[in-house]
């Protein structure tokens, strides 16, 4: 009798343990057919862990990594720090230990890197396209060019990354990006300048066949608006603007030598070009206008000229809106409150042509303005004395690229801009008007006379 009670008792016990067993094995098979809902990396990038960084990583080539892309990761990485209060690490794509894709797993791979994820999409490129696509919990964004790349890293940081999206968890910052995320672009490059002009600088995509010639004005807020309608005109067709000052007699002489070219200072109705009449002649062809501030020296100003080319749009300054108006132009952006920090981190940053860029004098006024609008290249005038931060203030250049500078005292660091593959050339006083026009028809053996050796 003993003996049997232990056997029911052991029996007993087995039963419990298999229906337990059972039961878990219930409860995993019932989680297979219904999940959880997945982890917030699968659908939305999570930067922030406990401590503060970001579980994600910045990545880009180590071998021949132009500074084109270089710039554009450290940009990345300041943005993520400076709005979502993120400290991402960065690293080149050989730059830890065992850095394979399984073991780095949450990286934001930058151009050309030695990752799977980043070389499959190289064949797919073509042109000036570029790919942002999310690949398991890799975002690749990688462009056919360096500056496709760029373009490609600001949309990023447009679009993506200065889209906060709102969480359960206060502190914990989240970005909405899809498991399927793909977005293709493009960067939008200049004009391509006239085959038969051989020069290093970015030339006039048409050569001017009719000059219309007006005074140039005392008022600096018509000055600024003339000059910027002037790059515009410029940059649109073989209709241009010449602007008339002291000892320029000479110099639209050597123009009018160039042949096939009429000079003309009235329009058809016989009165003499004006600039409320050239806003008028050209509104059709312009989207409108951008106002800015009145102060000549304020960033504003700069901003606008920076966004006249991609625009299309002539700048006005809140003083002088009444004659856009008058012209039947639309405001298409206000800038008066805006600064450099705002045009860097916007998306038309990095749509300038980056192979030049400008340095005016603005306590002379916008001199040269006319070849920026006309290029759509970076125009800013730097006052402070730190040489570091000069240099970084251009370093977005490429290599080889020109910086053209109003004479002036300062030797603008010339050995720190060539250990960056920059050319600082400073120009003669007397080409620091109508550039735009000129560079449309002076043959190269010209440019010894634009950029006299010191």
């Amino acid at each position: 009798m003993k003996r049997s009670l232990n056997t029911w008792c052991n029996r007993t016990i087995t039963l419990l343990m298999c229906c337990s067993m059972l039961a878990m094995v219930l409860v995993c098979f019932g989680g297979c057919q219904t999940p959880s809902a997945p982890p917030v990396y699968d659908t939305r990038l999570n930067f922030l862990s406990d401590n503060g960084m970001s579980i994600y990583r910045i990545v880009y080539p180590k071998d021949d990594c132009p500074d084109t892309v270089l710039d554009a990761a450290q940009e990345l990485q300041d943005i993520m720090s400076q709005t979502l209060g993120v400290d991402v690490a960065i690293t080149d794509d050989r730059g830890t230990a065992n850095a394979t894709d399984q073991l780095q797993p949450y990286e934001i791979l930058i151009g050309r890197t030695a990752r799977a994820a980043s070389q499959k999409i190289l064949p797919e490129l073509d042109g000036e396209e570029y790919v942002i696509r999310v690949d398991g919990h890799k975002i690749v964004i990688v462009g056919a060019t360096n500056r496709a790349t760029y373009a490609g890293v600001r949309y990023f940081i447009d679009h993506v990354i200065l889209q906060e999206q709102p969480t359960d968890t206060p502190d914990r910052v989240q970005i909405k990006i899809e498991a399927n995320y793909e977005y293709w672009g493009q960067y939008v490059s200049p004009k391509v300048p006239v085959e038969d002009i051989q020069t290093t600088l970015p030339v006039a995509p048409y050569r001017a066949s009719d000059l219309y010639t007006v005074a140039f004005p005392d008022d600096a807020n018509d000055q600024l608006t003339l000059v910027t309608l002037q790059g515009l005109a410029a940059k649109m067709g073989s209709e241009q603007i010449y602007i008339m000052y002291d000892g320029c007699d000479a110099q639209l002489a050597s123009l009018i030598e160039k042949g096939d070219i009429t000079v003309t200072d009235c329009n058809d109705g016989g009165q003499a070009w004006t600039l409320g009449r050239l806003l008028n002649y050209y509104c059709d062809r312009l989207n409108g206008y951008i106002l800015c501030s009145n102060d000549m020296t304020s960033e504003s100003v700069e901003v606008a000229i920076n966004l006249a080319h991609q625009l299309n749009a002539v700048v006005i300054t809140l003083d002088n809106e009444e004659i856009a108006q008058a012209a039947g132009l639309s405001l298409i952006m206000d800038v008066t409150d805006k600064d450099d920090a705002w045009l860097r981190a916007s998306e038309y940053f990095g749509r300038l042509n980056h192979s030049v860029a400008i340095e005016p004098d603005m306590l002379v006024g916008p001199t040269l303005a006319d070849y920026a609008v006309m290029t759509g290249c970076y125009y800013r005038d730097y006052c402070q004395g730190d040489e570091y931060m000069h240099v970084q203030q251009f370093r977005h250049l490429e290599k080889g690229g020109y910086l053209l500078t109003a004479p002036t005292d300062d030797v603008h660091h010339t050995v720190s801009f060539e250990a960056i593959g920059v050319n600082v050339l400073k120009l003669d006083t007397a080409y620091l008007h109508n550039f735009s026009v000129m560079m449309g028809k002076l043959p190269a053996e010209m440019e010894a006379l634009l950029f006299p050796q010191p």
